[in-house]
């Protein structure tokens, strides 16, 4: 789940960071393994070079040079005391003395003493002849691991050079993801500029031609709405005047409700394309839930409200919506519950809900899916198009609510449910 949080940026400089630590650490690991290599076949160059000495040869000191040694003239007990020893065998050691390596031979510790009984009636025993003593011997070859620190440098440049270039690709990636939200905040068409023709120039050109096709679909479908709603507002204007010239009352009445059906049709159609386009801005503040149910009642435009019972409340909840927009919502749950009963509709306030109930039949399970319009699958005389439940559950998605349906005991219950830190509790009426 970490991983998965994290952006693609700082997941490639972990992985960069990691990559660097790893290849250094394995330099500094064979830094240290060649220069122990070099110890050890300088010692070896110093045991043969202990070899040479013993002859006493014309040529010695060329000898001692081909092999990378001279006889040096430091004080052999100065370099025991002071210096740091490398390597040793039994009989001598290799020490490091102010960055220079030297070979020296340990002295033999001295005899033990005969016993007493020995030189009682025995002359003193001949002193053994001592027998020379090698040299000391300095290193005249100088090492360098150069080429190791030069390997080492290359490999370090090349790759942050390469993760210099990856990142700046992935910051042109971030600026297109910030281009593509600021044009869905705008809903403004304005083209992402093409910086390179790599793949991410591609998508940013493949993007602007995508969004120039959906603006200008957009805009035909803007035109093609406004004129539509135009064109049928006209001639449903002058059936309501015909209308009233109509000396037959029952056929005034008839025509009156197709007419006035047909402009709450249209009002709907706009609202829904509104919401599908996303173009409907919220302007949400905190009202109480009374006064948008009353405002939702009005909208209704119904003489008598007498069926639509409200149970007297103690507490009158706040709640923070577009009051025009969330009272259509409402409307449309009344509206709905009064076209398929006859009888009484009861709503319930609660602190973090409100609920519309009526006596019905159980919808059918494909025509639950509230998140569409025209979701019926036959259309009749008395069954609606479903843009009023359509267009309550998109208000109620907008606000960040839920909408939910549940039939019990005969009773269809439409639910609109708050979100708690939205909703407070006032003082009693």
């Amino acid at each position: 789940m970490l991983i998965r949080k994290l952006s693609i940026v700082t997941l490639i400089s972990i992985f960069f960071a990691l990559t660097l630590v790893v290849i250094n650490i394995a330099f500094v690991i064979e830094y240290k393994r060649q220069i122990s290599d070099l110890q050890f076949f300088t010692f070896q160059r110093f045991m043969m070079a202990v070899k040479v000495t013993f002859h006493n040869d014309a040529d010695q000191e060329a000898m001692l040079s081909k092999l990378g040694v001279r006889i040096s003239t430091q004080d052999k007990h100065l370099l025991l005391k002071e210096g740091v020893k490398l390597l040793e065998d039994p009989f001598s050691e290799m020490l490091m003395y102010e960055q220079k390596l030297y070979f020296v031979h340990r002295d033999p510790p001295p005899p033990p003493p005969p016993p007493m009984e020995l030189h009682e009636g025995f002359p003193p025993p001949f002193p053994m002849k001592k027998m020379n003593e090698p040299p000391v011997l300095e290193n005249i070859e100088a090492f360098s691991l150069y080429r190791l620190w030069i390997l080492g440098g290359v490999i370090n440049t090349l790759l942050l050079l390469f993760f210099g270039i990856v990142l700046r690709k992935l910051l042109r990636l971030r600026n297109l993801k910030s281009a593509i939200r600021t044009f869905g905040d705008t809903k403004r068409f304005q083209a992402i500029g093409v910086e390179s023709e790599d793949e991410l120039g591609e998508i940013a050109s493949e993007f602007n031609l995508a969004m120039e096709k959906i603006h200008l679909l957009k805009e035909a479908r803007t035109l093609f709405l406004r004129n539509i709603l135009h064109e049928l507002k006209t001639p449903i204007m002058k059936g309501k005047i015909l209308s009233n010239s109509l000396e037959n009352a029952k056929q005034q009445t008839q025509l009156e409700r197709i007419f006035e059906r047909l402009e709450t049709l249209l009002g709907e159609m706009v609202k829904v394309e509104k919401l599908s386009s996303n173009e409907w801005i919220l302007e949400a503040k905190e009202y109480r839930l009374v006064d948008v149910l009353d405002h939702a009642m009005d909208l209704l435009l119904l003489g008598d409200t007498k069926r639509i019972h409200i149970p007297p409340q103690e507490m009158a909840p706040l709640v923070k919506v577009d009051f025009e927009l969330f009272a259509t919502a409402i409307k449309n749950l009344l509206d709905n519950a009064l076209k398929h009963t006859s009888e009484r509709v009861e709503v319930d306030i609660c602190a973090d809900s409100i609920s519309v109930c009526s006596y019905g039949e159980k919808i059918p399970k494909e025509r639950l899916d509230f998140s569409r319009a025209f979701n019926r699958t036959v259309e009749g005389s008395s069954s609606g198009l479903g843009l009023g439940l359509y267009i309550a559950n998109a208000i109620v998605a907008k606000h960040g609510f839920e909408l939910s349906y549940l039939h019990v005991e005969g009773q269809n219950y439409f639910t609109i449910h708050f979100r708690q830190k939205e909703v407070e509790k006032n003082s009693p009426r």
